[in-house]
């Protein structure tokens, strides 16, 4: 989960609503959010993904951006309002569901970069697993108040044993803490294992305001991760 990088949540709205985030403003630039495989991109640009557009809801215009850097923490996902209130550069994020109501930060097209090592292949990462799951579609979304422990459901699993598929489990489960997870990325699959998802449903806001987000992924691989609940 990537919301807790909404710059006005990090200052402080949504804390009595949706919660609030366990980023401070002094991490960006220097905290090690992920492993040094990870690299996140804001780039509402991308026509072919969920939530695409050429200029945000203030008038900002849409380009791509790092989020996360080589696993540091570049900038926030912060609108025009919000980079004046932080001091710091954001993003062109600020959206609004309707007329009637005010632009705030949101997600957008938020994508994880994949290898460029073509030798990065879903086959190779199988490969080099000694005991896991291969895990497909999130169901159920479980985050703490500050945006930090999670637990996270999907839809089905396959057993990965000796580096070899085995049988499919149902309703994989898998926990963790957003630091410790993504410091524990070992491999990001190349563009070849990147596929493009997203949610029309993402709520945020008082009142309410739900919007589409987009976000791709290329497959990773994650080492001592707690994985629970699987069913034969």
């Amino acid at each position: 989960d990537l919301h807790p990088l909404e710059l006005d949540r990090i200052l402080g709205d949504e804390r009595n609503f949706a919660g609030t985030s366990f980023v401070t403003l002094d991490m960006f630039g220097s905290y090690q959010y992920g492993s040094p495989l990870l690299n996140v991109t804001y780039d509402p640009g991308m026509q072919h993904q969920f939530a695409s557009f050429g200029f945000d809801d203030d008038g900002a215009k849409a380009e791509k951006a790092f989020i996360i850097r080589n696993g540091i923490l570049e900038r926030p996902m912060g609108g025009t309002i919000s980079q004046a209130r932080a001091g710091m550069a954001g993003v062109a994020n600020s959206r609004a569901c309707s007329w009637n109501r005010p632009p705030i930060d949101r997600m957008a097209n938020l994508n994880i970069e994949a290898s460029e090592n073509p030798a990065d292949t879903l086959d190779n990462m199988i490969a080099s697993v000694e005991n896991g799951v291969l895990m497909r579609t999130n169901v159920s979304w479980s985050i703490d108040d500050s945006r930090n422990k999670f637990q996270f459901g999907c839809e089905m699993g396959q057993v990965i044993k000796d580096g070899k598929l085995g049988h499919i489990v149902k309703n994989p489960n898998y926990r963790g803490i957003s630091a410790t997870f993504w410091r524990s990325l070992t491999m990001v699959g190349n563009a070849g294992t990147r596929e493009v998802m997203g949610t029309p449903y993402c709520g945020k806001g008082e009142p309410n305001q739900v919007i589409r987000v987009g976000h791709a992924s290329p497959a990773c691989k994650f080492a001592n991760i707690d994985v629970f609940g699987a069913e034969a």
